[in-house]
């Protein structure tokens, strides 16, 4: 696979995603990072949030292997690949970006959005970005790079346009702040998944 710089962005949010570093996402994936978040912030989500959270990880992984061309739960990095290739082909942005987009950045509002005022803070973008395993010189940068209006928190306004450019665009600089640097993959999970 010839490995531009708009496909290693994509790769590098497969990669965040891909909690176990197994090489494939699946539901075992979203179900560890939620407990990593629980586990970062006790006593933050009651059951009935965990229990939605739960269902939006399903139901949006559900609709990834609708799009995906492979078998079973899983979707491997060629299949991502291919699924955000075949959504940027033609003049307009396709839907599968714009709902994938959308559907990031509420789930993104549903784990950081803590006191449910309709925007990220700092301290609360912080934490989920720290469960990624992003350092944090990337995440004051990606803050301060999303925070176009400068007025220190996150609107679902400006997560979803930095989002939605950060997939449709095939400029690979357009948004690469938001996820951190493409050279956080390892070099030995990446040749995995371009040999795999």
């Amino acid at each position: 696979m010839l490995i531009t710089d708009t496909i290693r962005k994509w790769m590098l949010f497969f990669y965040l995603m891909d909690a176990n570093k197994d090489g494939v996402l699946e539901p075992r994936d979203f179900d560890e990072l939620l407990q990593r978040l629980y586990q970062t912030r006790k006593g933050l989500f009651n059951p009935a949030e965990k229990q939605y959270l739960r269902y939006m990880t399903i139901k949006n992984f559900d609709r990834l292997l609708m799009e995906s061309d492979g078998k079973g739960r899983k979707i491997t990095i060629h299949e991502w690949i291919r699924i955000l290739k075949r959504s940027n082909e033609g003049e307009e942005k396709s839907h599968f970006i714009r709902w994938f987009s959308a559907s990031v950045v509420r789930f993104l509002f549903d784990l950081c959005d803590h006191n449910k005022d309709g925007y990220i803070d700092f301290d609360e973008f912080e934490t989920l970005y720290q469960i990624l395993g992003l350092n944090r010189g990337s995440i004051i940068n990606a803050f301060k790079e999303l925070d176009i209006n400068r007025d220190g928190k996150l609107s679902k306004s400006e997560m979803y346009e930095a989002i939605n450019d950060y997939f449709s665009s095939s400029n690979a600089t357009i948004n690469n702040h938001i996820f951190g640097q493409v050279q956080n993959i390892n070099p030995e999970y990446l040749s995995k998944l371009v040999v795999g």
